[in-house]
């Protein structure tokens, strides 16, 4: 009966780990983080570290994939819900979570490491694709790509913007209709939203 146990530690030291990292995240840049500070963080040795990650990236890598994999789940359910019905539920369910807040809006500005911002966006890309098959029908794939390559770093920005700002103001289903009026109507969208908002 004693792997139950090993089981256990193993999955604290992982968590304790992670969270580390976390909270390094958002206090400064990923490439300022070395093992000794996860380790410190998360009073654990180095030797310790090792067993479980090769380096900071590998334990980064770990973190991203929970998160997409969260953002994936939040996106899929329920299935019966429009793409940008599941966005405004993304976004409601991010917003309770301060940790995550401060870990999204730190990896999604980390110049040092792209590779975060790059999932997101093909997430977001497939997530939108299908909606766009139907607003596109007679645009080659090139045509769409470059739409997306447009849209996407935009939309990106802005639900770090919304998710890490303060904007009581702003509810998560008006940024996502906000989002949907100038992904229809290019910028121009934004002034008929809030021209729209101002007459209501």
């Amino acid at each position: 009966m004693p792997e139950p146990k090993l089981n256990r530690r193993v999955q604290y030291t992982r968590r304790a780990l992670r969270e580390a990292l976390i909270d390094l995240v958002s206090e400064k840049p990923l490439a300022n983080i070395s093992v000794t500070d996860i380790c410190a963080r998360a009073d654990i040795n180095r030797s310790t570290f090792y067993l479980h990650y090769q380096g900071v990236h590998e334990l980064l890598s770990e973190i991203e994939d929970q998160i997409i994999a969260g953002i994936e789940e939040q996106l899929a359910n329920p299935p019966s819900l429009q793409t940008l019905d599941r966005l405004v539920n993304f976004l409601k369910h991010f917003k309770q979570s301060p940790r995550e807040v401060k870990l999204f809006y730190a990896l999604s500005h980390d110049q040092d490491d792209p590779h975060f911002v790059r999932r997101l966006q093909q997430l977001i890309y497939d997530a939108f694709q299908r909606g766009w098959q139907n607003r596109m029908p007679e645009a080659s794939e090139s045509h769409k790509m470059l739409t997306f390559s447009y849209i996407v770093p935009g939309t990106i920005s802005v639900l770090s913007a919304w998710i890490h700002g303060d904007m009581p103001d702003i509810s998560a289903e008006e940024v996502v209709a906000l989002l949907e009026s100038i992904i229809e109507n290019g910028v121009t969208g934004i002034y008929e939203h809030i021209s729209s908002i101002t007459q209501e």
